[in-house]
């Protein structure tokens, strides 16, 4: 007897064929076992007649400890983001803290219809930090990839005497307690762990290149930020005398299992130079537009092959869905190359399913609906007047859907929310905790977010220059 049986839904599959057709599907011990027109008993039944099932969308970079933060710091540069609204907040974080930011953060994603999320955790204010955000990932039934994060030199660009606290450590510290939690969550449940260096600018060259030999070494994924930022390609110049790509080059730092996120500023030779090395990419573009990163060169990567991601990132993209994120994605690449066929929504709906799964290297699990992978899937309603199954799917999809029209979202074969309601964890209780937490964040920073939060409305001036 099959665990679920989904009836009547219109599959977009994302196969190798991309089919899109009418199909039940068969799930059991996790997996989905087929797809077809038979009707097999099973201990479930779900009737998705009017809705389309999906894979799971993949967020392939966030900093989930930001989730309690939003509301504050907005229309800001990258500096003063970081200085006057974020490093004041965080840097007092503990673990009930990070507990709280994760858990709120994954019931957005689980509403919104991702299943897997790749977190970039380097807020290591307490070490137990991010052992209480994955417990709380683990309790909500989201899948996650955890990004140990390694800062040793600056944060930000902000060094230790300017107020960035113990975010900061040796590379021997890190190094042993990344041990330490690589072994005590990798591969539990539905959790696999990676590792590395904030970015090229706040770590040293030394914890980059043993960061990328500890991931060869185990088998896991590398992940840093690169060429984000204009203010990080100058630190590059400054350091190395040469651009970012060029550089993670120059110290085998690229590679089929390294993650390079937001990749804004890049040559033409540096997109070549993540081509020709497979490695992966992650674009952020509710991030890049809010902080004034620039466009990425989203379509050129992919007409070079390159396996892009989409992510969320922090409190700065003010969202974890993915379908605004398809949506902005398309639009910025036709408004930066002037044409409308620059990236197409079929290319879009790739990036945050299929392709994001290979940037995470979990293409073989995840990304797609097919025999034999991991029954990671969502269901959209479509009996809505600006969706409906009617021409063409997949731009109504990228350009008409919201978070809010998925009604089911099934992970390894468990449902965690069903007809807008989450199963795995107690919604009313976990927004209540987030106020609380939120509030003790704020009230923790003392001068500086008092300022922000009450400063007046102006309509000639960004709120903080008041």
């Amino acid at each position: 007897m099959l665990d679920i049986l989904i009836t009547n839904g219109t599959v977009v599959s994302m196969d190798k064929q991309r089919t899109i057709a009418k199909s039940n599907m068969y799930i059991k011990d996790g997996r989905i076992v087929g797809l077809g027109k038979e009707i097999k008993p099973a201990n479930k039944v779900i009737d998705a007649a009017g809705h389309v099932v999906m894979p799971g969308l993949v967020n392939c970079h966030t900093h989930l400890y930001q989730s309690l933060i939003e509301g504050i710091g907005y229309d800001m540069h990258f500096e003063p983001w970081n200085w006057r609204f974020l490093v004041p907040i965080v840097s007092r974080m503990i673990p009930d803290h990070s507990y709280h930011s994760a858990k709120l953060a994954a019931l957005e994603m689980i509403k919104t219809g991702t299943t897997t999320v790749c977190d970039h955790w380097y807020m290591h204010t307490d070490f137990d930090n991010i052992r209480y955000a994955t417990k709380a990932l683990d309790e909500s039934g989201i899948r996650s990839k955890m990004i140990y994060g390694l800062l040793d030199k600056s944060f930000a660009g902000m060094e230790a005497d300017q107020g960035s606290g113990s975010i900061m450590h040796s590379r021997e510290e890190l190094e042993k307690d990344f041990q330490n939690y690589f072994t005590s969550w990798h591969e539990k449940n539905l959790v696999t762990v990676g590792i590395g260096a904030g970015s090229t600018q706040d770590a040293s060259e030394q914890l980059l290149i043993s960061s990328k030999k500890v991931a060869d070494s185990l088998g896991i994924v590398m992940s840093t930020h690169v060429a984000g930022w204009q203010d990080i390609l100058a630190s590059t110049f400054s350091r190395y005398g040469m651009r970012d790509v060029e550089f993670t080059h120059s110290r085998n730092l690229t590679g089929p299992n390294s993650l390079f996120i937001h990749t804004v500023w890049l040559s033409p030779h540096e997109i070549s130079l993540l081509a020709q090395t497979h490695t992966a990419v992650v674009h952020c573009p509710a991030a890049n537009s809010q902080l004034g990163y620039g466009i990425a060169p989203v379509a050129e990567m992919i007409q070079q092959g390159i396996a892009v991601g989409l992510g969320t990132d922090g409190a700065g993209s003010y969202t974890y869905d993915m379908f605004e994120l398809m949506r902005m994605t398309a639009y910025l690449q036709k408004q930066k190359h002037f044409s409308a066929d620059a990236l197409t929504a079929e290319q879009a709906l790739e990036i945050a399913t299929i392709h994001g799964a290979r940037a995470l290297g979990m293409e073989d699990k995840i990304g797609s609906i097919e025999e034999g992978k991991d029954a990671d899937l969502i269901i959209l309603d479509f009996n809505q007047p600006h969706l409906m199954l009617t021409n063409r799917i997949v731009p109504k999809l990228v350009y008409s859907a919201h978070g809010s029209d998925v009604v089911t979202t099934i992970i390894h074969g468990q449902v965690v929310m069903e007809n807008r309601q989450i199963v795995t964890v107690d919604e009313q209780r976990v927004l209540e905790d987030a106020e609380r937490i939120s509030q003790e964040l704020v009230q923790g920073a003392e001068a500086e977010t008092a300022r922000l939060l009450s400063a007046r409305w102006n309509s000639t001036k960004p709120y903080w220059m008041l």
